[in-house]
């Protein structure tokens, strides 16, 4: 007797656990960016929230938290999960900020990947036309060449610009005076103003700026030419130095958010690979919608680990 009421009581636990799953979200879902308004992880999270309010009619807040290199953001997430109402919408500075010793916590062990909504193969190295030193990245290298360590990449430090730019100078054997200037709004700000030689970010953030030719687009870390209207913007490795890379956008959530909330946002990410809006915008920023499971979001995070900790070897204790 006393094994059918247990049998009965843990259907019941688990028929009042699938009810009130079905009904999840039942309030607003907020999206945590480590950046401030105006750069391309902003303008990403908020394009996924208005697919999955249009999609599916979740309410999805973006909150801006920037600060040490997304560690703010994912602290915050940790001592305030929200029953998996929370996420962390970051990018794979995580990766390096991680493997340099920037945070206190580990994204794989601590948080559970929700999905990857957005790969992008467009993030490039940025001119300002009127720099008066260089117009691509032949004459840019031949610069560096005669002037080591004066030519300013702006990153911010520990972030995936970082990476780029140590691969570049190993490819192109020269070096870069790496600033930190903060967030890729502060850069574009940094760049237009002439203060700073050259940055890193995605293509599509500064689209109207290459279309009036403000800027130059010296190389993507894409595998190929990538189309920009009528603008052909080329790759580093089609030019001879190889290196590639894709930016992944992620979500993150701690461990204490159940496995079945994980699933069912991960769901919703699938629904709106296909929404009309999404991929417009997708299209315009050069970006590629993506609709990884969560075991398929951790591993490629923890492959793309693995190849980062060679680049930043010397970095890491």
């Amino acid at each position: 007797m006393k094994k059918l009421l247990a049998l009965l009581l843990i259907a019941i636990m688990s028929l009042t656990a699938v009810s009130a799953l079905a009904e999840w979200p039942e309030r607003s879902i907020e999206l945590i960016v480590p950046a401030n308004p105006g750069g391309d992880t902003d303008a990403n999270a908020r394009a996924l929230a208005a697919a999955l309010k249009e999609e599916l009619g979740w309410d999805v807040i973006v909150t801006n938290m920037a600060g040490g290199s997304g560690a703010l953001a994912f602290e915050d997430a940790l001592a305030n999960p929200s029953d998996g109402y929370r996420y962390v919408f970051y990018h794979n500075g995580g990766v390096t900020s991680e493997l340099m010793g920037m945070y206190d916590f580990n994204i794989v062990d601590d948080f559970k990947l929700a999905g990857m909504p957005f790969m992008d193969y467009s993030n490039a190295f940025l001119i300002n036309a009127e720099n008066g030193k260089f117009t691509d990245v032949e004459s840019m290298v031949a610069y560096m060449k005669d002037h080591p360590n004066e030519v300013t990449f702006a990153t911010e430090t520990g972030n995936f610009t970082h990476l780029q730019v140590l691969a570049f100078e190993a490819a192109a054997g020269v070096k870069f005076n790496i600033v930190d200037a903060g967030t890729a709004a502060q850069k574009i700000t940094e760049l237009l103003g002439k203060r700073l030689d050259v940055i890193g970010t995605q293509a599509g953030l500064v689209r109207d700026y290459l279309t009036t030719n403000q800027f130059i687009c010296v190389g993507t870390f894409a595998e190929n030419s990538l189309s920009m209207g009528d603008l052909q913007l080329k790759s580093f490795k089609e030019q001879g130095y190889d290196v590639v890379f894709s930016k992944f956008f992620y979500l993150a959530a701690p461990n204490a958010v159940d496995d079945a909330v994980i699933d069912a946002m991960n769901a919703g990410l699938a629904k709106v690979v296909d929404n009309a809006k999404l991929k417009e915008y997708a299209e315009n920023a050069l970006l590629e919608i993506s609709s990884m499971t969560p075991a398929e979001t951790e591993a490629y995070y923890t492959a793309q680990s693995e190849v980062y900790g060679e680049y930043l070897a010397d970095y890491i204790d």
